[in-house]
């Protein structure tokens, strides 16, 4: 089961269309995905063995060997420059909360966290939300990054039996989301 609520825009600047490339550092192989940006090139490295799937404005991402799990990279174009202020993080619980599938139980905000990671000296905001579908317990982070233009937004979700192992995974390869 997918959970995927995708927010795009054609005008938003990162093209999200990846392209496969490998990076070697000590003679060590790590594939990355490349994506376009007005001209500049982001690299990004997956977790390992994670597969994917993508559109021109949204990549998905599924584990191995774990069920009910997913994570996507989902972008929105911003129509002026936006700051985490108290307004905007509040708005942007709401969000996480509204993204939530229509046949979820008990949804609640469990955790909001201003910059747990800086990506390219840019801010972000992670929400983490919990739910029941059909009896079963959800947790789902959503980190947000604010560019100039565009809004991206790194999507996890899986069982609450599952959400820490994958939510450390996915937020592990956000580290390396740089730009070229």
């Amino acid at each position: 089961m997918l959970f995927t609520v995708c927010v795009t825009s054609a005008g938003a600047a990162i093209d999200l269309t990846p392209v496969p490339a490998e990076r070697v550092l000590d003679g060590i192989k790590f594939q990355q995905l490349i994506f376009q940006d007005n001209g500049r090139k982001i690299a990004y490295e997956q977790p390992r063995g994670w597969k994917f799937t993508a559109s021109k404005g949204s990549i998905a991402f599924t584990p191995p060997d774990v069920t009910q799990a997913e994570a996507a990279i989902e972008q929105s174009v911003l129509e002026k420059p936006q700051n985490f202020d108290e307004p905007t993080m509040k708005l942007l619980q709401e969000q996480v909360l509204a993204s939530l599938p229509a046949s979820s139980e008990q949804p609640a905000v469990v955790g909001t966290e201003k910059n747990p990671v800086m990506i390219n000296r840019h801010e972000t905001f992670e929400v983490t939300v919990a739910y029941k579908i059909g009896g079963v317990d959800f947790e789902r982070s959503v980190l947000f990054l604010n560019l100039p233009d565009a809004q991206v937004r790194f999507r996890v979700s899986a069982r609450k039996q599952d959400f820490e192992k994958i939510h450390k995974a996915f937020r592990g390869s956000v580290y390396s989301w740089q730009w070229l």
